[in-house]
């Protein structure tokens, strides 16, 4: 007997999803509630051996592991006056005999999935896919996501086809209509065993995102639906891909401008120079002028990244200026003949601070 399929449960539920199981069950077969029924007493008594076990953590990993004899001891024969109802003993209130949790048949929204994905700076200009790994609930194919399979309609079980229920505590008689089948008597769905009436299962998924043109560094790309199905028919969550952009040895993003250094030679900067400037689709040259100072810098609209929404960013370049090392008396001569034709007074600022 294998205390899962008993249960009708996943070996990968959880200890919530066995409580629940266990609850169900036992509010249908409990002998006090199927007086005189050996079928409903054996039945109760296979489910209580099964939540001995499952219901613990340390029996279910023995039983898990394959050890044999976790649950040997006898299950109690007892009735309402004395069933322990305390849930600290993963047992069901009185009141919860009577009637099911609502949150166990409402529908309920599937939860989002996220996930990140790393891409390169290049690939955040030019778009990306990536395939993924996806583990996730899917709507149970068994039941269509209801957690209920249709049958033809056969007498209630755990009223007897009366409708009601009664039962004693002490010198109370309680009596209700039967939550099974509204007290009707008969009932025309029964729980789904595939995915213990949850209406969805687990499974792994392999899914295709596509990653726009211009992704910004931790966007958060959502795919409606793409997430957790639903329980008992409700609708699914979403997938959301968390988008990791690497850096770059040239460009420095800022939203969606583009900031890169352009080195020049002193001859370069002080008589003006045709230079080639990357930009990320590829080199364009510009011209940079005569006396061109350090950190100085040029705007290239429409070269920076691209927009999701439509349009790009600018590019700006700015220049860094070097300057060679001198270690000849030629070259110093010719520095020197520079600077007298064409003098300068860098620190001309401080002198007036000084006055």
């Amino acid at each position: 007997m294998d205390f899962y399929t008993v249960l009708g449960v996943r070996r990968a539920a959880s200890a919530a999803e066995i409580q629940r199981a266990y609850k169900r069950l036992a509010r249908a077969l409990h002998p006090d509630l199927n007086p005189g029924d050996p079928v409903a007493a054996e039945q109760y008594g296979a489910i209580a051996r099964a939540f001995e076990v499952l219901g613990n953590p340390e029996r279910r990993a023995r039983y898990d592991r394959g050890e044999a004899a976790v649950a040997s001891e006898p299950v109690p024969r007892v009735g309402f006056e004395g069933f322990d109802f305390s849930r600290g003993g993963g047992e069901v209130s009185f009141g919860e005999i009577f009637e099911a949790p609502r949150e166990e048949r409402s529908m309920a929204r599937g939860e989002d999935l996220e996930q990140a994905a790393h891409v390169s700076f290049d690939e955040s200009m030019q778009g990306a896919e990536r395939s993924l790994e996806v583990v996730r609930f899917e709507a149970c194919a068994a039941c269509g996501g209801l957690g209920e399979v249709e049958l033809a309609p056969v007498p209630c079980r755990r009223c007897r086809g009366t409708g009601s229920l009664r039962a004693r505590r002490g010198h109370l008689v309680f009596s209700r209509a039967c939550p099974d089948c509204a007290g009707r008597g008969r009932v025309s769905r029964r729980p789904c065993g595939d995915c213990a009436a949850e209406g969805r299962v687990l499974q792994t998924e392999r899914i295709h995102v596509r990653i726009p043109p211009g992704v910004r560094p931790g966007e958060r790309l959502r795919i409606p639906g793409g997430g957790n199905a639903g329980r008992h028919g409700g609708p699914p969550g979403d997938f959301v891909l968390v988008v990791e952009v690497g850096p770059h040895e040239l460009f420095r993003r800022d939203g969606d401008d583009l900031h890169c250094v352009v080195p020049l030679s002193m001859v370069e900067a002080a008589g003006g120079a045709h230079v080639d400037v990357p930009t990320p689709d590829g080199p364009v040259v510009i011209e940079v002028p005569a006396g061109t100072q350090a950190g100085q810098r040029f705007r290239l609209r429409k070269r920076g990244a691209p927009r999701p929404e439509g349009g790009r960013g600018d590019l700006f370049v700015e220049v860094a200026i070097e300057i060679p090392t001198v270690v000849d008396d030629r070259g110093r001569a010719l520095l020197r003949e520079l600077a007298a034709l064409h003098p300068q007074e860098p620190r001309r600022a401080f002198a007036r601070k000084e006055r």
